[in-house]
């Protein structure tokens, strides 16, 4: 972004549009930051490693090591790892802040490995709920982002792992998912959100597919989840411009632009035939269904609430919501309508291309570059997608691969063509967008 501001005010100089001495204050304004990130990637590599080599080496020489050399073998790493943390805190804190990340996996594989030591029988899970209610601390006290994301994905695996639909678990897991939440947006970090989002979505899936096949005896509560996914998608859309987010520079965009997978990953699954004939199922079963109905309520409710607080005028609303509007209603009709299963996976079909098309639309007239390429690639993927689904096994393999090189090529001509025209539009217009954004 600084390089791209520099050169533009040179440009803006050569063109007498501004001096020299504006353009220095310009610039001087964005200050060059000596933050770097491939420091904490390779760091946070490196821990991955370090901690994946230390298990298998006690692993593979567990027999032969004394119950006393066991237990210190545990406790060494796991101390000498946070200690080394504290010393480093001051002049290297992102190395500060991969030798905590590598206490607590020592922290989490301690666990088993004592319980291996004292021949402790135990359900595995509560090992997971251990593992993370010993981490949480860690990342509350220190504030340490890399540490409150393996609590967010810790939590996520505890609840994979029970594979329970009891209250207290899901009371638990919410209550869990609640402070991870507050030091995610007490730290502010990017890192953070994304897990705890994935996690979260991890969480809902796990907890309504367990619902439904447990209590209401559903078998097929399994291909339900793209049906779950679409509303998280639009869920997430909308918190996305949740007053919350104000003043968060990255907070807004990792929501939309998972909002933006969640969606376009569901509409597809949806669009498969095992889809339409499930969820007829389902609603010729009646197992759940007044679950989604409530689901879809909670998000409808959310939708309504951000976007009435942006703006009052109607055309505006629609008009930065075309693709989510379209999902909100697409849900309703399906939830309210008995609709035979081949019009459905047809209409599915069609309202896959649909939403990209209204992504693509929303993105141009916002002069949003970033969804905007997003909803032509999920439009050309599509595409590319439909005709594996048709082609694969009618047309010779030879002459499958042959079309399908023409369709790729297309697509990417057709993808590098509206980019431009974008481009030159918005700078026509006036507007900001960048073209290396694109």
């Amino acid at each position: 972004m600084l390089s791209w501001l520099s050169e533009e005010t040179k440009r803006w100089v050569d063109r007498g549009i501004i001096t020299p001495d504006q353009a220095e204050q310009i610039t001087s304004l964005y200050p060059a930051t000596s933050k770097s990130r491939l420091i904490p990637v390779l760091l946070l590599l490196g821990a991955i490693l370090l901690g994946t080599g230390v298990i298998l080496f006690f692993a593979a020489n567990w027999q032969a090591i004394p119950p006393w050399g066991k237990i210190s073998l545990v406790l060494a790493p796991l101390i000498l790892f946070h200690l080394a943390a504290l010393l480093t805190h001051k002049n290297y804190p992102h190395l500060s802040s991969t030798l905590t990340l590598l206490g607590c996996l020592m922290f989490g594989a301690g666990i088993w490995l004592i319980a291996q030591v004292f021949h402790v029988d135990v359900h595995f899970p509560n090992g997971m709920l251990f593992w993370l209610l010993g981490v949480l601390p860690v990342a509350f006290i220190l504030r340490e982002e890399l540490t409150l994301g393996l609590s967010a994905l810790l939590l996520a695996f505890w609840v994979l792992a029970a594979q329970s639909a009891a209250l207290l678990v899901i009371f638990l897991a919410l209550m869990l998912f609640g402070g991870i939440f507050y030091l995610t947006y007490t730290l502010r970090s990017s890192f953070a959100l994304v897990v705890t989002l994935i996690s979260g979505a991890i969480f809902v899936n796990t907890t309504i597919y367990l619902l439904l096949a447990d209590n209401y005896r559903f078998a097929e509560a399994a291909s339900l989840i793209p049906f779950i996914l679409l509303l998280l998608g639009s869920a997430y859309f909308y918190l996305s411009k949740h007053q919350v987010n104000e003043g968060l520079v990255n907070f807004p965009y990792i929501y939309r632009f998972l909002a933006v997978v969640l969606t376009g990953g569901a509409l597809f699954f949806m669009s498969l035939d095992f889809f339409a004939r499930d969820f007829i199922q389902l609603r010729q079963s009646g197992a759940g269904y007044i679950l989604f109905w409530i689901l879809y309520i909670a998000v409808a409710l959310l939708g309504s609430y951000t976007i009435s607080r942006l703006t009052t005028d109607i055309k505006v609303a629609i008009k930065e919501n075309y693709a989510w509007l379209a999902v909100d209603a697409l849900i309703f009709i399906m939830l309210l309508v008995p609709i035979p299963e081949m019009v459905l996976l047809i209409g599915l079909n069609l309202l896959m291309f649909i939403w990209a098309l209204l992504l693509i639309i929303s993105a141009y007239q916002t002069q949003d570059s970033l969804f905007f390429v997003l909803g032509m690639i999920a439009f050309n993927l599509y595409i590319l997608l439909e005709y594996f689904n048709f082609f694969w096994k009618s047309l010779p393999k030879s002459l499958f691969f042959m079309a399908g090189g023409v369709v790729l090529v297309l697509c990417g001509a057709l993808l590098e063509r509206q980019r431009q025209k974008a481009v030159q539009a918005w700078r026509e217009e006036g507007g900001t967008t960048r073209e290396e954004e694109l």
